[in-house]
């Protein structure tokens, strides 16, 4: 499997990246970048020498879908809305949650069960790469409209507490075909500004491991709906996935934006799944949805925008069982820019060097 997964990563690094027979100088190749960084602030406004302060409400939206023979579920995590303070400088945001009520104890009838959430995410955007991580964890599901999924006869007024425990990580490479016209740091970020509405093929090349526990506390109505061939107990799945997308940012009145980033593709995946009465290693192919969009203002100190992730991959179990498995996020945030203060001055220039290093780095990979 290593061997594999060894040959597929080498491969989807050269697509991504492309493949040079020989190693150019590195004053030359930061001459052209400086080139196309003096190109690019006649379209995007970068605010280089600005840091901006902001505050934000962020929540998780990592729903599971399973389908059956006639019937789906989908449960959500019992999950916090994190409201906290951050900042972003260039092509880093950081976000640090300061409250976390939690949303969803409400919705199932059980004083005694356990919940447990963390989740992580890094975006980093320059104007050639970009860098996203994401990590999540969840203890304690709820059956979202199970009215509306399986017959409730038998079922409880509120709906079914689940101690499924779940992990997923996440990491994506992508690739900007037009760095000099369009801003992905724009949308997600909100580091830079668009001067006016442009486009770009992009690239994403994602690996990611999901986990899953799905415990004793299926209650039994659900159970007996159903495929009895392929009770999930347990899994770890793998894969590795290439993700073709185009970008849309318009701009409106110059200072409000909306932009879209879908992208789609086959995703390879390594299933070690663990069932009620078998275990299956397997290995096979998939399909992989990618989305993000953001909306908001800038203005010459204040910036305002709301973005969301969507990344949802199937996994097949059995005839007719799969699981959706969606790792996603709402973040909304305003931001107030400031001068970067004289003892951050040096970490700046720091920034400046690992990017365009980077970069570089990438280029010649």
């Amino acid at each position: 499997m290593k061997i594999v997964f060894s040959i597929s990563l080498y491969i989807f690094l050269c697509v991504q990246f492309g493949f040079q027979a020989y190693a150019q100088k590195d004053s030359k190749r930061f001459d052209e970048q400086d080139s196309m960084y003096a190109k690019r602030e006649n379209y995007v406004l970068s605010a280089r020498s600005k840091l901006t302060i902001f505050i934000f409400s962020t929540r998780y939206l990592n729903g599971k879908l399973f389908t059956n023979p006639g019937i789906n579920n989908y449960y959500f995590p019992i999950t916090p809305l994190n409201i906290g303070l951050g900042f972003s400088h260039k092509w880093l945001a950081v976000n640090i949650a300061i409250l976390s009520p939690k949303i969803g104890k409400n919705n199932y009838d059980n004083d005694q069960a356990k919940y447990q959430n963390f989740n992580l995410q890094a975006l980093a955007y320059t104007p050639k790469y970009g860098l996203d991580i994401l990590y999540s964890k969840n203890k304690g599901y709820f059956l979202g409209n199970y009215n509306g999924y399986v017959d409730v006869t038998g079922a409880p007024d509120k709906t079914p507490y689940f101690d499924m425990k779940t992990n997923r990580f996440t990491i994506n490479l992508l690739r900007i075909f037009n760095p000099i016209k369009y801003s992905m740091n724009a949308t997600m970020i909100g580091g830079e500004m668009q001067k006016k509405s442009s486009s770009s093929f992009i690239i994403n090349s994602s690996f990611s491991l999901s986990t899953f526990k799905m415990s004793d506390s299926i209650p039994q109505f659900i159970l007996d709906q159903m495929n009895q061939d392929a009770i999930f107990k347990a899994g770890d799945f793998y894969s590795i996935s290439i993700l073709p997308g185009y970008g849309f940012t318009w701009i409106i009145n110059k200072r409000f934006y909306f932009g879209i980033i879908p992208a789609v593709g086959p995703s390879l995946q390594y299933k070690s799944m663990t069932f009620e009465h078998d275990h299956e290693n397997k290995f096979a192919l998939s399909y992989r949805v990618l989305a993000k969009a953001g909306a908001g203002f800038h203005a010459k100190r204040w910036t305002a925008g709301l973005s969301v992730l969507y990344d949802n991959e199937m996994y097949h179990l059995a005839s007719k069982t799969n699981i959706f498995n969606n790792n996603g996020k709402i973040i909304f945030k305003v931001g107030y820019k400031i001068n970067v203060p004289k003892w951050g001055k040096g970490i700046s220039k720091k920034m400046t060097d690992v990017q365009k290093r980077a970069e570089h780095t990438l280029h010649n990979f």
